[in-house]
């Protein structure tokens, strides 16, 4: 029988050892997974608007989501391109 989650936790913090560090999400998503994030809603809401017939809507949500990423990148102090390894 395998031992408990708890145990196994407890006697790791007996012993000594630090506990596993974990990368940020914004690390843990490859380069190409927040290429896609970005991309792809962006892609979808453009071809939205064109068959619609929305061109101005278009415009300018194209220009609200550049400005939001950018914005959220900004305040995040660009942590998705910090300390990356470089196998991404």
């Amino acid at each position: 029988m395998a031992p408990s989650r708890k145990k196994f936790k407890d006697s790791r913090i007996l012993s000594g050892q630090p506990p596993p560090k974990k990368k940020p999400l914004a690390q843990r998503i490859p380069l190409g997974g927040w290429l896609f994030i970005f991309l792809f809603p962006l892609i979808l809401s453009e071809f939205m608007f064109y068959a619609v017939g929305k061109w101005v809507s278009m415009i300018l949500f194209g220009i609200a989501w550049v400005g939001f990423w950018l914005a959220l990148m900004y305040r995040s102090d660009w942590a998705i391109f910090k300390n990356r390894s470089k196998e991404d």
